[in-house]
């Protein structure tokens, strides 16, 4: 199984994640894994869950899918939970029980881990914006490769001499540059901890879509971007009567 879409975050937007399967379904991935966060936010809450379990792969859960079946223990500001009320009433039970019993983590048979926030602390959805936010998860990888989501921006850590790094060129390649592939070559010996990005909501200041592609043949791992439908994302959020800022984010990618 060497090509493996891996994506997260996608939030109910139904027109990002039509476009990113379509990109993964031809750059002709054999399976694709999902780091959870499939509701909240956006308009299509039941037909993202729909789509994601149609396709049979492994799910971790994120905290919107936690939260959405826990709502009086939600910590979220006050549009979220506007937002995550809204999509509670549209999910059906059998989807709620489907979020309900996801777990936090997971190895894939491809030998990497898979996480939404991170692995030392994975319901305490705690941010990665740093290398020194990383080190406590590279403390708790014990596969050389774990992928991870919750920030919605794509970054590369890695573990070198007892300590965690980061490397920002990737994502200056993708945001800065605009490029719409970005290749990381994984050495043998040591410890990556990536952030595939977000599908629905990215929050780098590039609107396009972003996921990520791991080649276990070729020892590679490529982050892309995808152009999708943000005005008619935008519409449809709207139309439901979420806030307004919801929909204003998706142009901004913010």
């Amino acid at each position: 199984m060497p090509k493996i879409a891996v994506i997260s975050d996608i939030h109910a937007n139904l027109h990002a994640l039509y476009a990113v399967m379509a990109d993964f379904q031809g750059e002709q991935c054999d399976a694709v894994v999902c780091l959870g966060d499939v509701v909240g936010y956006n308009a299509y809450p039941q037909e993202c869950v729909n789509e994601i379990r149609a396709l049979g792969c492994p799910v971790v859960k994120g905290n919107h899918d936690d939260e959405v079946v826990n709502l009086e223990n939600t910590r979220m500001n006050r549009i979220a939970r506007m937002a995550m009320e809204w999509t509670r009433a549209q999910l059906d039970e059998e989807s709620l029980t489907w979020l309900r019993r996801l777990s936090l983590q997971r190895i894939d048979r491809a030998k990497f881990t898979m996480v939404h926030s991170s692995l030392d602390l994975p319901q305490a959805w705690n941010y990665i914006l740093n290398a020194n936010d990383a080190t406590g998860n590279f403390l708790r990888q014990f596969q050389p490769l774990c992928f991870h989501g919750h920030t919605h921006q794509a970054r590369v850590f890695t573990w070198e001499g007892g300590r965690a790094f980061e490397h920002t060129d990737y994502w200056m390649q993708l945001v800065q540059e605009g490029e719409t592939t970005v290749q990381l070559d994984l050495e043998s010996g040591r410890k990556y901890f990536i952030n595939v990005g977000s599908v629905g909501q990215p929050r780098d200041g590039d609107p396009r879509a972003c996921y990520a592609i791991y080649d276990s043949d070729a020892a590679t791992v490529r982050l892309r971007r995808v152009v999708y439908d943000v005005a008619g994302a935008q519409q449809a959020v709207l139309a439901v009567g979420l806030p307004e800022y919801l929909a204003e984010r998706l142009e901004t990618g913010h």
